[in-house]
């Protein structure tokens, strides 16, 4: 196996995956309650060399790398004022429960752009941008006689949000080694009125894309050299 090709192309290969994940963080530079996301690497198998005569050596022969997952960044960002009644940003930890009716499912948002959805029987739901229920304090939806009744959001707390799965739409999915969500008794910390930007940090992610794409560079710059170092030991045969 020829290693400097396998792991320019290896190297290549990872910072397009990474290049995805700056490109979607750009994307999503304006979108409320969005948490940033950062690759995760890790360094592919080392072999042992060795000498002339068939001994191990103390030198190793690495394979390149590749992205293993991508990680949530879920620092809070900048909280703004909106006038709107229905807009809430959760200062500090936590975040907004939703109920999918469709699926049954809840999922974990910092998205606090709310509105009322009217219901057949006259009644109405409080909802989120992807149209699902807004939970309570008591994990359930907030199912109003009228648009005037008073409703009661809940904020659930995470002891460990590390794994949380990006599910899209700025929601989360807890997985096991989360735990169960604690619902929070900071009721100062649920601002009405507000909502939470985006924590992208343009300036950081527009140095990781050159950094990306210079690195993308030299590998592909690695990946012509070898085939030219290749072409010229077979022409000398």
């Amino acid at each position: 196996m020829n290693y400097s090709l396998y792991s320019a192309m290896t190297g290549a290969q990872t910072q397009q995956k990474r290049m995805d994940v700056i490109a979607n963080n750009l994307s999503n530079l304006s979108t409320t309650g969005f948490k940033s996301r950062q690759g995760a690497f890790s360094e592919l198998i080392y072999q042992n060399m060795n000498a002339a005569e068939g001994e191990d050596t103390r030198l190793l022969r690495g394979a390149g790398a590749r992205m293993v997952k991508a990680d949530s960044d879920f620092s809070q960002g900048v909280v703004t004022p909106t006038g709107m009644d229905l807009d809430y940003a959760i200062d500090g930890d936590g975040f907004f429960a939703l109920y999918d009716p469709l699926t049954e499912e809840i999922s974990y948002t910092r998205n606090g752009h709310f509105s009322l959805s009217e219901q057949v029987d006259g009644s109405f739901m409080l909802v989120s941008d992807t149209g699902k229920w807004v939970l309570n304090s008591q994990g359930q939806p907030n199912n109003m006689r009228s648009a005037e009744d008073d409703y009661d959001i809940g904020v659930y707390i995470f002891e460990q949000k590390n794994g949380m799965l990006n599910v899209g739409q700025s929601e989360f999915v807890p997985i096991e080694k989360n735990g169960q969500p604690i619902v929070s008794q900071d009721k100062e910390g649920l601002l009405q009125g507000y909502l939470e930007n985006s924590n992208v940090d343009f300036e950081r992610e527009i140095v990781h894309m050159i950094e990306s794409q210079r690195v993308y560079q030299m590998n592909l710059q690695m990946v012509k050299t070898t085939d030219e170092v290749t072409n010229t030991i077979n022409a000398l045969r």
